[in-house]
């Protein structure tokens, strides 16, 4: 199979490490569009980037599309919908379109929707991890029509393509839900330790919590947090008070602990202590059995 022709949307920094990476592992001719190629000062650090991952920089979006066999849009969410609809008309059956920005499935579906009519294969891609750390070897979630076709293409140069079974949609619902969790610790451990700090037990604190999740294997830990913490979730919300209180006192903002104590009464009124008779269940999978 020959090579593909790659081309990206954007010379960022995503695209910048990503392209380097293909280039180093054997793939050549690569190219991207980025409006401010020609536009100072942003242009040297495009040209700059282009140069050393080895990427031709292309003069218009039009040249771009209908130079390659694959695109990538990996610029902006908010740019995400408007960039697929500017390159419709050059783009052509035997093509993949991918879009690689963090944008939410319904994002995703409608660029999808959109591109349906020119013929071109959409790939819905979710990168799941650092980027400048790990360049084309970041692993990335991708589904829809093209999903299987990108993977062939670009799996050989190294890149870690895993392709979800079904619609555009899925891949950027797994990233959108993941940063509830990626996202929410970091606010969540930033209040813990600037209360902490207020009495000198930062270190303390994050020491007790490491122990804790040393105890065992991430999936059994988390899933006993689950398991018990809807049995228990309505004495927990009381202790919340208990903490925002705390907080409040020593002058820390709350937002977390607040969100904390209301999502717990939450939990508390769908009557998950009732439906198991009050013994936590023994798998976080039964907890789906109660409408909430």
């Amino acid at each position: 199979m020959s090579a593909p022709r790659i081309g990206f949307i954007g010379m960022g920094e995503a695209v910048f490490h990503i392209a380097k990476g293909l280039r180093d592992d054997g793939l050549s001719g690569i190219q991207a569009y980025d409006k401010m190629w020609n536009v100072a000062p942003q242009s040297e650090l495009v040209g700059r980037r282009a140069q050393e991952a080895g990427v031709a920089l292309a003069p218009s979006l039009q040249a771009l599309v209908e130079g390659v066999d694959i695109v990538i849009c990996a610029v902006s969410a908010s740019l995400a919908v408007s960039l697929a609809r500017e390159c419709l008309p050059w783009l052509r059956p035997d093509q993949i379109y991918a879009d690689f920005n963090s944008a939410g499935p319904q994002t995703k579906i409608e660029i999808a929707e959109l591109v349906a009519p020119s013929g071109a294969r959409f790939v819905d891609g979710a990168i799941m991890g650092t980027v400048p750390g790990l360049g084309h070897k970041v692993p990335t979630l991708i589904c829809g029509a093209g999903a299987p076709a990108l993977a062939a293409a670009l799996q050989p140069y190294g890149m870690e393509l895993s392709v979800l079974e079904g619609d555009a949609g899925r891949a950027s619902a797994s990233k959108m839900l993941r940063s509830i969790f990626m996202k929410g610790v970091v606010a969540l451990l930033l209040e813990t330790v600037l209360a902490g700090h207020r009495y000198g037990l930062e270190d303390d604190l994050l020491q007790s919590i490491a122990d804790t999740f040393a105890n065992g294997s991430f999936h059994d830990i988390a899933n006993g947090l689950m398991a018990r913490g809807v049995i228990h979730a309505e004495r927990r919300a009381h202790e919340m008070e208990e903490v925002v209180a705390t907080l409040r006192a020593a002058k820390v903002d709350a937002t977390m602990s607040e969100a904390t104590h209301a999502k717990l009464l939450a939990i508390a009124a769908a009557g998950y202590k009732q439906h198991f008779g009050g013994v936590a269940p023994k798998d976080f999978h039964e907890i789906f059995q109660v409408a909430y």
